[in-house]
């Protein structure tokens, strides 16, 4: 599951389009932005209505993400994996805007992902986005289930 989510960053960061519209940095949201800002481990995956556990490496810290909006580190999103025994992790840094309930990943001014936010309170953010993560031609609508998390105190939460 690690693998498809993976995959499907680096198809969506190689497969943009230049006809996204522009987004202010935080416009019209329909959720408490503060409930964002903070680390966040993943742990369902619901890929076209069935339930998956988010598998992590047990040997390592789990896979996490969080937003952080601080000076220095201003609207940016921050996506750490571990890839193996050894803990070797790889890191994805992108800057976020917000549009009511979707949220917009930039690398530079390229939109390369977007999140619509299905829910969101201090202990659980649920969030979806479509893509062909088995590449057979069809759009997946995958949600995500994520909790507080934030092994090395990056953003906050503890």
């Amino acid at each position: 599951m690690k693998k498809i989510i993976l995959l499907a960053l680096i198809l969506l960061t190689i497969s943009c389009s230049n006809d996204d519209e522009e987004v202010s940095s935080i416009d019209q949201p329909t959720f408490n932005v503060n409930l964002l800002l903070k680390g966040w481990r993943y742990d369902v995956l619901k890929i076209n209505g069935i339930y998956y556990n988010y598998e992590h490496n047990p040997n390592c810290n789990n896979d996490f993400f969080g937003f952080l909006n601080r000076p220095g580190q201003a609207y940016q999103f921050i996506e750490t994996t571990f890839t193996n025994d050894y803990c070797t992790n790889n890191s994805a840094t992108l800057d976020w805007k917000i549009k009511k309930d979707t949220l917009y990943f930039y690398i530079g001014n390229q939109v390369v992902l977007t999140y619509k936010v299905i829910a969101l309170t201090a202990t659980n953010f649920t969030f979806s986005f479509e893509n062909d993560i088995d590449q057979n031609g069809t759009i997946d609508t995958i949600e995500v289930s994520a909790s507080p998390y934030d092994p090395y105190n990056m953003f906050g939460n503890n």
